[in-house]
């Protein structure tokens, strides 16, 4: 599946678009590589993205052609860390 889909369907985002940006930007990393929005996702992939100064860090479950409800999302991704860096004008 690609990244940007699996991204909004198991609301790891909100919008595809934002995923697509997100990689485009190089804010999005499969497996320590820095992928594109088309980049193959399949379980057990680990994915970690940058979003303003938050990371985060998931873990693939499972992949869903559809959009999973709240309830569910546990079950397709695993947050495994979370950070909040400093931005350089703090430091």
């Amino acid at each position: 599946m690609r990244l940007d889909k699996f991204l909004k369907n198991v609301g790891i985002v909100k919008r595809r678009t934002l995923a697509k940006r997100l990689s485009d930007e190089g804010n999005v990393q499969v497996d320590g590589r820095t992928a594109k929005p088309s980049t193959d996702v399949s379980p057990g992939d680990r994915i970690r993205l940058q979003i303003g100064m938050q990371i985060a860090e998931y873990e693939v479950l499972e992949v869903s052609e559809r959009p999973v409800p709240g309830s569910e999302r546990g079950s397709y991704a695993r947050l495994l860390r979370s950070e909040r860096v400093r931005p350089l004008n703090d430091m």
